[in-house]
């Protein structure tokens, strides 16, 4: 009769501990099959901060999973990938962000923290209200002369976006050309402004390659790629 073999027994592992769905989805893990992603289109008015209340998930999973890096720049009419379902709901003060119904914005109004944040560094805080301002206006009219609220032309929108800042820019797009100082294609940042057509168009620089402007009669106020190199006559930085 053959020797009794004993059976082999594995050592046990350590139990790992899980990973919260929204960073699971954000690394491409398993885990993030399970959990699952979703794609929505961005809306006039989305900021990082809201979406991340509505899906129940942080801001920084958010820029992981639509590789934004550090950056909190998003365009209306974009394809954004969020978390689906509730299951991605993060407990009250937990979490690498953590936003309080007193603490978080609502459709880019800054909140009172912010408030008080932007009253001791303007210079930080206004090529961003400069932004939100300009995208609060996307999908409004062009018209001829427009500075606002109904409807603006491309000067008008360029001319409330920095007086959103506090910044009074020249009315017109003939002013504007020397308003602030010259600065180059690969300097710009957002906010700055960016002359073409001859002088005769002005765009408002957003950041990644893309502006927000009114283009013309029969249009709206819409988000576009930077004009071409060949049809931009001056790039001007505004310092608040």
């Amino acid at each position: 009769m053959p020797a009794h073999v004993p059976a082999r027994v594995e050592p046990t592992r350590p139990a790992q501990k899980p990973a919260h769905p929204a960073e699971a989805a954000a690394s491409g893990t398993g885990a993030a099959k399970r959990a699952g992603v979703r794609k929505v289109v961005l809306r006039p008015g989305d900021t990082l901060y809201a979406l991340a209340g509505r899906h129940g998930t942080t801001v920084k999973a958010l820029q992981r999973l639509n590789a934004l890096g550090t950056s909190t720049l998003i365009y209306a009419g974009d394809t954004f990938r969020v978390p689906a379902g509730d299951t991605f709901r993060v407990p009250e003060g937990t979490g690498p962000v953590q936003e309080t119904r007193k603490d978080r914005p609502t459709d880019g109004a800054p909140s009172a923290s912010a408030a008080k944040s932007t009253a001791k560094s303007p210079a930080r805080s206004a090529p961003q209200r400069v932004v939100a301002f300009a995208q609060a206006q996307l999908g409004k009219p062009y018209i001829w002369g427009g500075t606002g609220p109904r409807g603006y032309d491309c000067s008008g929108l360029v001319t409330q976006a920095w007086k959103a800042a506090g910044v009074s820019l020249p009315r017109t797009t003939w002013g504007q050309v020397r308003a602030g100082t010259a600065t180059t294609r690969a300097q710009l940042v957002p906010g700055d402004l960016v002359i073409a057509n001859g002088g005769r168009h002005a765009q408002l620089y957003i950041g990644h390659g893309r502006v927000i402007h009114a283009p013309r009669p029969g249009s709206t106020v819409t988000v576009a790629r930077l004009a071409a190199a060949s049809d931009v006559v001056s790039y001007r930085h505004i310092t608040p």
